[in-house]
């Protein structure tokens, strides 16, 4: 038995049995790793960031394709959403919620100045849509992760003015809940 143990430590020395563990995910470039998976597709924006608190990153990723992805900290890619197009390059904002919790955030602009946003929830190793809103003014998003959505009402006579709703990540509901002029 002893010898067969000697064996085994000296292969695993050498190199000869690879036995992974939870850190090489984290050691892979996920570029590298995405790029590997998927040859045809191309990256236009990326992110790294630890969306739990577990000092191991999570990896967002949108390709030319309009395909948004996820790669987690155990080095699984998750396809989160489709259709990720917009005039200029996607942009990811991390939302400070607690400690703990950040979220994801990603807009898309749009000429002369809509915006669209989505914002999405970390668990159980992928993304969970959670809000989904578009500022035909602008959108703007504090650290905090209070956004506030800047969009037109218009007059039934013609004409419009700025209507301002703001949404607040509640922890109780989990979800965000929208206060002020809230689009129909």
């Amino acid at each position: 038995m002893r010898k067969i143990i000697a064996f085994i430590c000296a292969l695993t020395m050498f190199g000869v049995i690879y036995l992974p563990s939870t850190a090489d995910a984290a050691s892979v470039n996920p570029k590298t790793l995405f790029v590997k998976k998927f040859p045809r597709e191309r990256l236009t924006v990326s992110k790294s960031v630890d969306l739990n608190g577990d000092n191991k990153k999570e990896h967002l990723l949108i390709t030319d394709s309009g395909n948004f992805y996820l790669i987690n900290s155990k080095g699984v890619i998750v396809l989160i959403d489709t259709n990720y197009y917009s005039d200029e390059d996607p942009i990811f904002h991390i939302l400070n919620i607690s400690a703990k919790e950040k979220h994801v955030a990603v807009t898309l602009d749009y000429s002369p100045s809509n915006t669209e946003l989505f914002v999405y929830k970390y668990q159980d190793g992928t993304l969970k849509k959670k809000l989904s809103v578009t500022g035909d003014v602008r959108i703007e998003i504090s650290k905090t992760g209070e956004i506030k959505q800047l969009w037109k009402s218009y007059y039934p006579e013609g004409g419009w003015e700025i209507a301002v709703a703001n949404y607040k990540w509640n922890s109780k509901k989990e979800k965000y809940v929208g206060s002020g002029q809230l689009p129909n």
